[in-house]
């Protein structure tokens, strides 16, 4: 009765960490936005598997040459920026933030 307890447990652990979308086992959920040319505001929110956004990850004005540190749960972010030259603002297709991988931005 008890070792049926453990594996309904186990169960349901592994079963909300599916629903949630957390990275793969062993997979570090963390990267860095860099800009490339100049300095760019940054906007960085957390994504779920649908698309969904869940709240944001980070955000401020970043030099060229600098990196902007992303810690998420999901593994999954999309970036909004705005370069300094420019009042317009541009939007990235969602991207993998993983294992400390520098994420470009132009």
């Amino acid at each position: 009765m008890r070792a049926l307890l453990m594996l309904s447990v186990v169960i349901l652990v592994m079963a909300a960490g599916l629903l949630y979308g957390t990275p793969a086992l062993g997979q570090d959920a963390s990267c860095f936005v860099a800009p490339a040319m100049e300095k760019t505001h940054l906007f960085v929110r957390e994504i779920d598997q649908d698309g969904n956004p869940l709240g944001e990850v980070g955000s401020g004005w970043v030099n060229a040459g600098e990196r902007m540190p992303v810690n998420s749960q999901t593994g999954k972010i999309v970036i909004n920026y705005r370069l300094s030259s420019s009042d317009k603002r541009f939007k990235m297709d969602p991207t993998d933030c993983a294992n400390g991988s520098v994420i470009s931005v132009p």
